[in-house]
């Protein structure tokens, strides 16, 4: 019986190449799924996260994820993010948090505030 010759190991850079994203793309991150990517429309995402980082406090005890999606429909109140307001909220937190522009106290309820 023939044995197969050993696989070859690839040979790898040291610095492992960031995903680029394509134009009107934007990469998003997720603070749930440490290292992975997730593609989204670069103008939207913008737009939500500067509505974002202006609407998130950074003293007190934060706000709540209730609370955080209030905020967001009423600053987005009248846009194009028609019913997606909260999807682009959570998307945009999820984001900011795994960048470590945003934190969590790990109480209940939890909250969320600007670093």
């Amino acid at each position: 019986m023939a044995t197969r010759p050993a696989a070859r190991k690839k040979a790898t850079s040291a610095k492992a190449a960031a995903p680029k994203a394509k134009p009107g793309i934007v990469l998003t991150l997720n603070v749930n799924a440490p290292g992975k990517t997730y593609p989204r429309n670069a103008e939207k995402y913008e737009a939500a996260r500067k509505v974002f980082l202006k609407v998130m406090p950074r003293t007190g005890p934060g706000v709540t994820q209730t609370e955080m999606m209030a905020l967001m429909k009423k600053a987005l109140a009248g846009s194009d993010f028609g019913s997606t307001v909260g999807w682009w909220t959570k998307t945009v937190q999820l984001d900011a948090e795994a960048r470590g522009e945003l934190v969590r106290d790990g109480g209940k309820p939890l909250r969320w505030k600007r670093k």
